[in-house]
């Protein structure tokens, strides 16, 4: 039987990915709903509110300050 030479530095690297991961993992988790769930703000349903108010990107045509229309 043969034995895998382990090499140290390789299981300090790979411990310390793993280590990143999981503080990431868990401080998403605290963010979403521990104590600073309340500071959050789903901007994204801000943005679907200001489509349905017609005020999002300036749909007006006379929008002089876009410059995707001063090309054409």
């Amino acid at each position: 039987m043969e034995v895998a030479a382990q090499d140290p530095a390789l299981n300090a690297i790979i411990g310390g990915i793993v280590l990143v991961v999981f503080g990431s993992l868990a401080y998403g988790i605290y963010a979403s709903f521990g104590p600073g769930k309340k500071e959050l703000r789903d901007t994204i349903d801000e943005h679907a509110r200001m489509h349905e108010l017609g005020i999002a990107h300036g749909h007006s045509p006379k929008d002089k300050h876009n410059p995707a229309r001063s090309l054409f």
